[in-house]
């Protein structure tokens, strides 16, 4: 939850007639990315990616492992944190929110290295992106990851959208552009998403 905790639900099933919550985690700084590798919960907030170990199989969280907080981040409002995705490789990658360019990472699609040790930006000028998307399609080589962020419509960004992302792309809000010089293009998307059907699209 947004409000800091990570609950584990039990019962659920067609009926869904009595489900169990029980709180595994809590004192989380915003995360709104959740991913599970090799029985381990990985949890994105605004301050680091987290690994939650339960040591005595209580069924509650007793070792909040930091993970990677290379991340930058400040107090801005819109520099919120969201998904948690893994490709082929291990590599976990996730979305920072806005705040105008006062961190290289604001608007940005960042990844870290499948052991925590690394942080690389894998591209910019996405506007309070909420959404993403990884999937692996078979290309000359064998197969490749393939990335869809879907960024929020407002300044610099005419309407939601789905953009499949490549290295080094710049998707269209100038002030995170991180870029010597302002772009005068921007790549365009798979698709706009009208507002009356989706004002804030997600994953």
């Amino acid at each position: 939850t947004l409000h800091g905790d990570v609950w584990l639900v039990s019962g659920i099933d067609d009926k869904l007639e009595k489900l169990t919550w029980k709180r595994f985690a809590t004192g989380l700084f915003q995360p709104l990315g959740l991913k599970i590798v090799k029985n381990q919960i990985y949890v994105v907030g605004r301050d680091q990616i987290t690994r939650l170990h339960d040591l005595n199989d209580d069924g509650e969280a007793d070792w909040y492992e930091n993970f990677n907080n290379d991340g930058q981040v400040t107090a801005n409002g819109h520099e919120y944190v969201t998904c948690l995705e893994t490709d082929t490789e291990g590599w976990f990658y996730f979305l920072k929110g806005n705040a105008d360019g006062a961190t290289y990472h604001d608007g940005g699609f960042l990844r870290v290295s499948p052991d925590g040790q690394k942080l690389e930006v894998v591209a910019t000028g996405f506007r309070n992106a909420n959404g993403l998307g990884v999937w692996n399609e078979p290309d000359e080589q064998g197969t490749r990851d393939v990335f869809t962020v879907a960024p929020q419509e407002g300044e610099w960004t005419p309407g939601s959208a789905i953009f499949q992302v490549a290295r080094g792309g710049f998707y269209g809000y100038v002030p995170s552009a991180h870029r010597a010089e302002v772009p005068k293009e921007f790549a365009s998307p798979l698709c706009w998403l009208p507002r009356l059907q989706d004002n804030s699209s997600g994953g």
